[in-house]
Formats: structure tokens, C-alpha cells, sequence
């Protein structure tokens, strides 16, 4: 109690000095002949003339500094309209609370960055899954002679790319700058090697208007670097061959065993080439589910019920010798390695697949070889589909022999939503430069 006592006598002390508002214009709220009252919409009146404005001396509106007349800020510490200047909230560390226009505002402290250049100027760069943010420091970049204001990307300066915005990061006043991962979005450049996909963009900060000029506009060179994997090489294939499953789930084809080549919608593929189904979420709780492949099959039509049916893998296992299932119920990613057949006297081939997010509770079971299905009966399923060209041409080290099925039971698929899993994200050191 002895400590409590102490900090609340500090606290007192601080304000020792502030004189509180004890004015008769405006009256105080308090006055019995104004009834005074406090809102959002309207500030501080009096009830009997709503014309009239008066001074709180305790009020719950989130704007309260408003309601005191000109020279006096709200302190809550008192609390009273003081004369003292006071923000609300408390600025950061490096601002200092002044009296702009008569309001208390958090200003940059100068002194905090005197002495400060160029070479201190670090923006930071946040590579997340869909966006790419870059952030840089309002009080260094005003104090070096530059309007973070006057921001945009320097390939595309129009409204639709350049949307910036007031935040706090790390305790520092910073604007932001959102972009979308995407190749050629707003002047994106997108590289790719054997390992990862590379976006690329130019931030430009110009100077601030004055009579004497002293430096040179910012040009900031940025680079986020992603994994390459069945997901994000789909973001800079042109137009993959996938189809979006109905609790966000996606279902490609790929060209290589990495699953990071897809194949186009305009590519063919020879029969009896090994092509590389992915089944994966975006949406779903890793820690909480699996995703699990149950049957995929294929028709000569877009009808997933057609009664020509060549299955290949059931139960969630390979159905057929010429399957490898890779990768099933163990995470939130199915990989399956075909060896690509067709169907007497057609060109195209649809693949359909089945899969249920098996909870983890359930343990090796999700991965497991049950064409029982008796796992399932409790889950909620999802039908994807993809078509696949063929050439016409036939690889000769392979070869494939259909069965055909008869379809005679339909399943009900119904729909799942679940938290994002993001994708993991490596950011490059940018390069700083000053603009010719």
C-alpha cells in the first residue's frame, strides 16, 4: 500500500504545477443552471441551452480535449481541462507533446534525431503471404528534408497503386505502403530461380517544399523473396491448370517432381508422362487438421457422376501401379504422382478428387489406407477438378491400362471456413539511392 501511496504522490507531484479551467466562460458542466452534458456527436453543452458550450470535469467521450476552451487540454492524471499541455494518448518516445492550433499533438522530438543523415534512413519491409509492406520512419524523413507524404511507387504513380497510411511499428510513427504480390501489379517485377520467386518494385520520396534545397528525392529498391513451392509457383504461372476446391482448397497439375513447374491450360501431355497432382489449403488450421485425399478419378467429360470412371486412387491410397500417392493426411498438402493415361477416342482427360480435412485428434489414421470411409462420415468433403489436354502422342517407357467404373451413389459435399496458414516469406536487404 506504502508503494501505491508513493506512485500516486508522484504522479500528483508531476501536475503540481497545471491549474485547472475555473472559468464562467464557458461555464463549468458542473453548474447547476447549465446541466451540462458530454457526447461523441456533440461534445460538452449545456442542457438547458444546447447553444452553450461548457468545461468537464470528468467525461467518458474519447475526444475529450475538445471540450476545453482554447490554452486548456483535457489531463485525465487531475483530471481537468489543464493548462498544461497534455496529449491523449500518452506520444511516443521519440515525440514530445505540443500545442498545434491550439490542440496538444505529438511532434518529433528534434532533438532525438539531431545529428541524424541519409545512412540512418532503414524503412522496414514486411513480406507477407498475398502483400508486401514497406514502412518508413515520418519524423527521420521530415527531419531530413522529405515528405513521406509524397510517396509513390516509382513505375506507377497512379491513386489505384498508392495507397499509403499512418501507423505505429515497434513505438514509431511510420507510413505504409501495401502491393500485391503479383507479377506486373503497379510496375512488379517477378524473377524465379531453382528455388525461389523474387517480386520486385521501386518506392520514390520526394522533398519537402521549401525555399532552400538540400537533398535529392528518395529512390528505394525493394525485394521480397518467397520458397518455391506447389503454392507459390502458381503465382507467377500465366494460366495454370488448377481449379479452386470449395473451403478454399486447390487442385493442380504439375510438370515436375518438385511441384513447382505447373502445367498451362494450353499445354498437352503425352501419355504415359508422369504428371504431379497438388491438393492444397490455403484456409484451414494446420494445428488443428489434415488435409486428406480420399478418391481421385477420371472422366472423358466435365460430368463428375459420367459413368466412364477410371479410378486411381481410392481409400486414399493408390488404386492402380502406375500411382504413387506421396504426401496424404499429413499436412495441409497432398501430392500425388500419376502416369498420364487416356480414355478410348477421347482428347481430354478430367481428373476429380475427393478430400475431407481430417482432424488431427484422429492421429495416423488420417493417412492411412481405408476405403471404408468410416473416417469420413463425421467430415465435410470437397470436389476439385482439372482438365488435362492430351497430345495424342504416347511415351513409350510407360504405359497405363483403364479400367472403367460404374458411379452409383452421390456424395454431399458441404463447405468449411478456417484461419489462414500463411506461406513463409524471406525478405531482401533493400538498396537506398538518392534520385538523379
Amino acid at each position: 500500500m506504502k508503494y501505491i501511496c508513493l506512485i500516486v504522490l508522484a504522479a500528483l507531484l508531476k501536475h503540481a504545477g497545471a491549474v485547472c479551467y475555473s472559468g464562467t466562460d464557458p461555464v463549468m458542466c458542473t453548474d447547476t443552471e447549465c446541466n451540462g452534458f458530454c457526447s461523441e456527436d456533440n461534445g460538452c453543452s449545456c442542457g438547458s441551452d444546447e447553444t452553450r458550450t461548457c468545461v468537464p470535469t470528468t467525461c467518458d467521450i474519447t475526444d475529450i480535449s475538445r471540450c476545453c476552451p482554447s490554452g486548456y487540454f483535457w489531463n485525465s492524471n487531475i483530471p481537468c481541462c489543464s493548462d498544461e499541455v497534455t496529449c491523449d494518448p500518452p506520444c511516443l518516445s521519440v515525440e514530445k507533446c505540443a500545442s498545434v492550433n491550439d490542440v496538444a499533438t505529438c511532434v518529433c522530438n528534434v532533438s532525438t534525431y539531431a545529428g541524424k543523415t541519409i545512412a540512418d534512413f532503414r524503412p522496414s519491409l514486411s513480406c507477407q503471404t498475398n502483400v508486401m509492406v514497406i514502412s518508413v520512419s515520418q519524423c527521420l524523413l521530415t527531419h531530413l528534408g522529405y515528405d513521406y507524404t509524397n510517396m509513390h511507387l516509382l513505375n506507377n504513380d497512379s491513386d489505384i497503386c498508392n495507397i499509403h497510411y499512418p501507423e505505429i511499428v515497434n513505438n514509431n510513427r511510420v507510413e505504409s505502403m501495401q502491393l500485391k504480390v503479383d507479377s506486373g501489379w503497379c510496375g512488379n517485377k517477378m524473377t524465379v530461380d531453382s528455388s525461389k520467386v523474387y517480386y520486385k518494385n521501386s518506392l520514390y520520396i520526394g522533398i519537402q517544399n521549401k525555399s532552400v534545397i538540400t537533398v535529392n528525392p528518395i529512390l528505394f529498391n525493394f525485394t521480397c523473396s518467397y520458397n518455391l513451392t506447389m503454392q507459390t509457383s502458381l503465382n507467377f504461372a500465366l494460366k495454370p491448370v488448377q481449379s479452386l476446391a470449395e473451403f478454399n482448397g486447390t487442385l493442380s497439375a504439375y510438370k515436375n517432381p518438385d511441384y513447382t513447374s505447373p502445367i498451362q491450360a494450353n499445354d498437352t501431355v503425352e501419355v504415359g508422362t508422369y504428371i504431379y497432382l497438388g491438393l492444397f489449403v490455403k484456409d484451414a488450421d494446420g494445428a488443428a487438421f489434415t488435409l486428406r485425399v480420399e478418391e481421385c478419378y477420371a472422366t472423358p467429360t466435365s460430368d463428375p457422376l459420367d459413368v466412364n470412371q477410371v479410378y486411381f486412387v481410392r481409400g486414399g491410397c493408390a488404386y492402380t501401379n502406375d500411382v504413387v500417392v506421396e504426401e496424404n493426411g499429413k499436412a495441409l498438402e497432398a501430392r500425388i504422382k500419376v502416369s498420364m493415361f487416356k480414355i478410348q477416342g477421347q482428347t481430354n482427360v478430367y481428373i476429380f478428387c475427393n478430400a475431407t480435412l481430417c482432424p488431427n485428434t484422429l492421429g495416423d489414421q488420417c493417412n492411412k489406407c481405408n476405403n471404408n470411409v468410416s473416417l469420413a462420415k463425421g467430415s465435410s468433403y470437397v470436389q476439385a477438378m482439372i482438365k488435362i489436354q492430351l497430345s495424342g502422342k504416347c511415351n513409350p517407357h510407360t504405359a497405363y491400362h483403364t479400367e472403367l467404373y460404374s458411379y452409383s451413389h452421390l456424395t454431399v459435399y458441404t463447405v468449411l471456413l478456417f484461419h489462414i496458414n500463411k506461406l513463409t516469406s524471406i525478405q531482401h536487404t533493400s538498396v537506398l539511392h538518392p534520385a538523379n
